[in-house]
C-alpha cells in the first residue's frame, strides 16, 4: 500500500473510534459539567449579583442580555468573541463612562442565549442582534466587537449603516495580504478550517475545560484569573452550547468580504477603529505593517502588554479606547477618501 492509502485507513479508523465513542464519552462529559456547575453556583452566583440581568424572548431566540449606565445616554452594543460570552466585557464595563448606555449580550447559542433555529449565518445573526435593539427602543448606536464580535460587528454595522454611531473593531485582523495564501492563513488559525467541520468542533469543544485550556493558555500575555476560567467554563457548559456554537464556523455563512474588505476600505459615514494588542499570536503586528498604506481610513490603535483576550487582561486601555472614540465620534467628520 502506498503512504497516502495508508493515511486515509488511518484517518477512517481515528474517525470511526471517535463515532463509536461519541455516545459514551458526552454522557461522561454530560455529568462531568453538571457536577463542575454544581460545585461553582455559589461563586459563579456571586458574579452574577454584580451586574443587571436580563432575558427577553425574540423570534425565537431567548436574549440574554447585562445592560448598565445611563438609560438616556447613547447606547454602546458590546459584542464578545470565541469562547467567551458577556463576561470578557466583566472588567471593561465598570470602565466606560456611566453616561453611556451599555447593552452586552450573550451572543446567539452562548451562554443563556439560547436559539431556536440552526440558521447561523452572519447576516442572519447581524439582522437578529439589530431586532434585539429595537425591542430594546435603541434606534442608533455604537457596535463594539472583539474576536467573532468582531466579525459579526462588520456585517451589522455594513448592513445597517443608517442605525450605526461608529464602529470599534478589537483583534480580528483586516489588512489585505496577497503573499499569506490559504495555507498560511490555515496554520496560523487553524480552527478556521478544522471547526468546519461541524462534528469535529462539536466533539472538540463539549470537553470545555480542555478547549477553554488550550485557547487561553497560549493567547493571555499576563496570567489570567481562575475565577475568570472559571466562569467561562461553567457558562460555555450549558447545555446545547458547544452544539450550537460551531454553526458560526460553517462556511455557507461566512461573508468574508464584509467581514474584512469592507472594513479595511471603509467608506462608512460614521467612525471607525480598529483595537489591537501588541502581543496578540493570532494577530501578530506584523500583519499590521502595511495598514496606513492598505487602509488608510482606518484608525488603528495598539493596547499595550496584551494577548488576544485583552478585554481581560487589560481593561482600563480598552475602556480608555472606547470612551475616547466616542467622545471624539461628537466632532467627528470624515475627511478621508
Amino acid at each position: 500500500m502506498d503512504t497516502v492509502t495508508v493515511i486515509i485507513i488511518i484517518a477512517a479508523v481515528v474517525i470511526l473510534l471517535l463515532i463509536l465513542a461519541g455516545p459514551v464519552q458526552s454522557a461522561r462529559l454530560v455529568r462531568k459539567y453538571a457536577r463542575f456547575r454544581e460545585e461553582h453556583q455559589a461563586e459563579h452566583d456571586a458574579i452574577d449579583s454584580q451586574f443587571n440581568h436580563n432575558q427577553v424572548l425574540l423570534d425565537g431566540i431567548n436574549w440574554h442580555y447585562i445592560e448598565s449606565g445611563s438609560s438616556d445616554g447613547p447606547a454602546v452594543l458590546l459584542l464578545h468573541g470565541l469562547p467567551e460570552g458577556w463576561y470578557s466585557w466583566r472588567y471593561v464595563m465598570p470602565l466606560i463612562d456611566a453616561k453611556y448606555r451599555l447593552i452586552v449580550p450573550d451572543m446567539k447559542g452562548y451562554g443563556r442565549s439560547s436559539a431556536g433555529d440552526s440558521d447561523y449565518d452572519w447576516h442572519t445573526v447581524a439582522r437578529q442582534m439589530v431586532a434585539l435593539m429595537d425591542r430594546l427602543k435603541i434606534s442608533k448606536f455604537f457596535v463594539v466587537g472583539h474576536d467573532w464580535g468582531a466579525l459579526i460587528g462588520s456585517v451589522l454595522v455594513d448592513d445597517h449603516q443608517d442605525r450605526i454611531l461608529g464602529f470599534v473593531r478589537m483583534e480580528a485582523d483586516f489588512v489585505p495580504d496577497k503573499n499569506r495564501g490559504r495555507l498560511k492563513g490555515y496554520l496560523q488559525k487553524p480552527q478556521w478550517l478544522l471547526f468546519r467541520m461541524t462534528w469535529f468542533a462539536r466533539l472538540f469543544m463539549r470537553d470545555v475545560e480542555r478547549f477553554i485550556d488550550v485557547v487561553y493558555v497560549h493567547t493571555h500575555r499576563t496570567r489570567w484569573k481562575e475565577e475568570d476560567r472559571n466562569y467561562l467554563v461553567y457558562e460555555f457548559s450549558r447545555p446545547r452550547v458547544a452544539h450550537q456554537v460551531p454553526l458560526y464556523f460553517q462556511q455557507r455563512n461566512w461573508d468574508t468580504s464584509t467581514a474584512l474588505d469592507k472594513f479595511c476600505k471603509n467608506r462608512y459615514g460614521f467612525p471607525v477603529m480598529a483595537l489591537q494588542a501588541d502581543h496578540d499570536l493570532k494577530q501578530p503586528a506584523s500583519l499590521f505593517e502595511r495598514a496606513a498604506e492598505e487602509c488608510p481610513c482606518v484608525e488603528l490603535r495598539w493596547i499595550k502588554d496584551a494577548g488576544h483576550f485583552d478585554n481581560l487582561e487589560q481593561p482600563a486601555q480598552v475602556a480608555a479606547a472606547i470612551n475616547d472614540f466616542i467622545e471624539r465620534s461628537k466632532t467627528w467628520k470624515r475627511e478621508c477618501a
